[in-house]
């Protein structure tokens, strides 16, 4: 695997850059298409999917202010000009712009095609990072970005144009590459925050709340009397990893309950105290920190046969995570866990992918399972290492 990135501290700086302090960015689809996300988290929760190309973020290049922090030239390939010839339009930008701005990337964003990032070390009008780039640029049919100079922040879909982050290509199947850097910003988040769009509303405690009870009892209905058992400890298996507090916790319980008092025998006292013993004992599946992996793990991924309707690239973000679970089970001293949630999750992948992945690493003697959990409950599995589990 060829990662664009030499390290995820040196990604994480370049997507701090990018981000330039606003409150979204997008993710590309399989198709290449780029969905909008408002929750900035993500980049920190799926920076190893980022880093090992199983994920990709996009940037806006304006902020709600009209302001920004960074442009670019998009090179693309098109016409009948050959790939070298855009290659040294590309170069030639690239030095005349790292004499004017403090940082400057000059990359192979897919094959044929160049992309020129620049950043300045303050936020500026966007007509300005726009007038520096087509004085260099004049060709009105090579973009450049920031496209628009203004934004009307009372529409939602106003979010300008976005490029994606130097990475893996999820449509095309390919890594950017980076051919030359200059210079080195040193406070790449010493930007004020973007005010938030005129669309925006912040969600009330009552919303929030409305949203993750709908989230842990979606298609939980009591028809008859002895459905409560399963249906509550399928709720707690929901709640973890969305929330921690015990005081929502009960609030989803009693609502439930109330609900479908008429098919419940148990008093609620009684229900209440269950389910919050539940709570307390399930294993989480979705909180897991990234550990970083060490030369021999990474020697031991690069040596990972190929196997059937496995990519290359999904088997060795699995393994990563089983490297992160069994690491933090050392650390913590809890056993050594993993759900299919989670990796479904942090490879972007269905219940049934994830599961076909965490068979591979049995496969190739990673690990072996000690008890089973359930993707249903939320419940993980829980693992011992393989006799190929790298010492």
């Amino acid at each position: 695997m060829t990662r664009t990135w030499k390290s995820i501290e040196e990604m994480r700086r370049g997507m701090m850059l990018m981000l330039q302090g606003t409150p979204y960015f997008a993710w590309q689809l399989p198709d290449g298409s780029y969905r909008p996300c408002q929750q900035i988290a993500q980049l920190k929760r799926f920076e190893v999917g980022i880093y090992d190309g199983t994920h990709t973020a996009g940037f806006y290049s304006i902020r709600p202010d009209n302001l920004t922090r960074w442009g670019a030239i998009d090179y693309d390939a098109h016409g009948t000009m050959g790939a070298d010839r855009w290659r040294d339009r590309a170069q030639h930008a690239f030095d005349l712009l790292a004499k004017r701005l403090p940082e400057v990337w000059l990359l192979e964003s897919s094959p044929g095609g160049f992309h020129v990032d620049v950043f300045a070390e303050a936020l500026m009008p966007a007509d300005d990072m726009q007038r520096i780039l087509r004085e260099v640029e004049p060709d009105k049919d090579v973009e450049v970005f920031p496209k628009q100079t203004t934004l009307d922040a009372r529409k939602p879909n106003a979010k300008g144009s976005l490029l994606r982050f130097p990475g893996y290509h999820q449509l095309k199947r390919t890594w950017a590459r980076f051919l030359a850097r200059s210079g080195h910003i040193q406070d790449v988040e010493g930007v004020t925050p973007a005010p938030k769009p005129g669309w925006y509303e912040k969600p009330s405690d009552a919303a929030r709340f409305e949203s993750l009870y709908q989230q842990v009892t979606r298609g939980l209905h009591l028809t008859s009397t002895g459905q409560r058992f399963n249906a509550m400890q399928k709720i707690v298996g929901r709640l973890k990893g969305r929330t921690l507090d015990e005081a929502i916790a009960v609030d989803v319980h009693d609502r439930f309950y109330n609900q479908h008092h008429a098919q419940i025998k148990t008093p609620i006292e009684k229900s209440r105290a269950y389910f919050l013993t539940w709570f307390r004992k399930a294993a989480p599946c979705n909180i897991l920190p990234d550990y970083p992996v060490t030369e021999v793990e990474e020697s031991w991924i690069a040596a990972l046969p190929p196997i059937k309707d496995v990519p290359h690239d999904r088997l060795a973000a699995t393994v990563r995570l089983f490297f992160s679970a069994k690491k933090h089970s050392d650390k913590t001293g809890r056993e050594f866990c993993m759900s299919l949630p989670l990796i479904a999750e942090r490879l972007g992948v269905s219940i049934a992918s994830a599961s076909n992945y965490r068979n591979a690493c049995y496969r190739v003697g990673l690990i072996e399972m000690v008890k089973r959990g359930s993707y249903v409950d939320g419940k993980a599995s829980t693992y011992k290492t393989g006799k190929m589990w790298p010492k």
